[in-house]
């Protein structure tokens, strides 16, 4: 059965929640891009907008708030171990490693990770991605040399957070329509809520505890919260358990620009993330907390971001929105960053940035679900956040070497702007990636705005 194949009637049936189907496993999931505005909403009758869809929602931000949180709060680690030297003299470069690896492991595996979601089950999927997450916690604490952090913060969180992460981001465009971009961006906004929170209790436990309490306290709340989140996210649509996905899609232009805001996005994404603690303690000669609240901040706007630009997009089209929101987080690395003198300018640029930004990532999903349909939905979100996996794999690294090359052998001053105009320069042209998914999506047969 293909989602052309499914009749008005299926969609009128308002079927109970379930996890999956059986279906041979050389079945091809078939998903067309949508051209017939009475096609964009045939989910309208069977998603209630509601009821259990709220529960969905919030497990999904408990979800983005461990798996994306954590890793937002890199920073806080990256700087306590470039200074601390506990794992011996290591390099910004080198440290930059750990956090692109770590950002990597989500994106790299969302394909395998959606295909498993709609074979085995979301929730089953889920777990497994906890499981791996908190394992590689308690390992990273036993890590002696920068290698072993590789393989464990960076390797098995990063993948395990790929699993937890594909079936959380996609179960609430299931059970929402009028207000997906609403439930989507409440779901989303755990990741804005979690880097607000845990990167200063992070800052704080290694400051009583050590780093590597730290990590063994994390992974353990990761395993209980995780856990009992997946018990309860359930998807509302029988999801076909392909093995693949038809290579039409593959073709599309509409598509391919889709995943290449992803593209493009990746190496100038997590500049700020990675580089504000830094910059805080370095330029602005501020102490290790100031640093870590700095990017705290960028969570907690972000997580306003995801929920307001949501409501936004809901009303005016989420395929420009999000093109405003990449641009104007663009703009925000190159022109109001390099001019934070002080630490409240600092502040605001965070804030700014992580607003847009915020918006940027709880959007992208779903333009997808708009443009595709949510049959299939965990297959094809994983490909789009595939397409991460390049620049968010050398971005960081190479933000690093930036930062290490204009750094004062001695004074050890940073010079940061470079890296400040490297990373606004990619967003501004996954800016222009959104744009173009817009010119082609009317050309080829608009569906108004997306």
């Amino acid at each position: 059965m293909t989602l052309s194949e499914v009749s008005p009637d299926s969609a009128d049936d308002p079927s109970p929640p379930v996890d999956s189907g059986a279906f041979s496993s050389s079945d091809t999931l078939v998903v067309p891009r949508v051209s017939n505005p009475d096609l964009v909403d045939t989910d309208k009758a069977s998603s209630p907008d509601g009821g259990y869809g709220w529960i969905c929602v919030f497990c999904s931000f408990i979800v983005h708030f461990f798996a994306l949180g954590i890793e937002s709060s890199w920073g806080v680690y990256q700087s306590h171990y470039f200074v601390s030297c506990d794992l011996g003299p290591v390099s910004n470069s080198d440290l930059a490693w750990v956090g692109s690896i770590q950002a990597t492991g989500q994106p790299l595996v969302g394909i395998l990770a959606g295909i498993l979601a709609q074979r085995i089950g979301y929730r089953l999927t889920g777990f497994i991605g906890t499981c791996i997450m908190c394992i590689g916690l308690i390992s990273a604490s036993f890590s002696t040399h920068i290698w072993h952090l590789y393989l464990t913060q960076g390797v098995l969180f990063g993948v395990g957070s790929g699993f937890a992460f594909i079936p959380a981001v996609c179960i609430p465009s299931q059970w929402f329509t009028k207000h997906r971009g609403l439930a989507t961006g409440i779901a989303a906004s755990g990741y804005g809520v979690g880097g607000l929170l845990l990167s200063p209790v992070t800052q704080r436990l290694i400051d009583l505890l050590g780093f590597r309490w730290a990590l063994r306290i994390t992974g353990l709340l990761t395993l209980v919260a995780l856990g009992v989140a997946d018990i309860y996210l359930r998807p509302r649509t029988s999801a076909k358990p392909a093995t693949k996905v038809d290579k039409t899609l593959l073709t599309d232009n509409v598509f391919l620009f889709l995943c290449s805001i992803g593209l493009l996005s990746g190496p100038g994404f997590y500049v700020p993330i990675f580089y504000v603690p830094d910059y805080a303690i370095n330029k602005l000669e501020r102490s290790a907390q100031d640093g870590a609240n700095a990017a705290a901040l960028i969570s907690a706007f972000s997580a306003v971001g995801r929920v307001l630009v949501g409501i936004v997009g809901d009303q005016l089209g989420h395929l420009p929105v999000l093109s405003l929101c990449q641009c104007m987080g663009g703009i925000a690395q190159m022109a109001i960053w390099p001019f934070a003198g002080s630490l409240s300018g600092l502040m605001a640029f965070s804030s700014i940035y992580g607003f847009f930004t915020g918006g940027y990532v709880s959007l992208y999903p779903v333009v997808a679900a708009d443009l595709y349909g949510v049959e299939g939905l965990a297959s094809i979100t994983g490909i789009m956040f595939s397409s991460f996996v390049p620049g968010t794999l050398l971005g960081p690294p190479i933000s690093g070497a930036i930062l290490d090359s204009h750094t004062n052998p001695l004074t050890g001053k940073i010079n940061f702007l470079p890296v400040q105009l490297f990373g606004g320069s990619w967003l501004l042209g996954s800016a222009s990636m959104a744009v173009m998914v817009q010119i082609f999506h009317a050309k080829e047969g608009s569906i108004a705005l997306v």
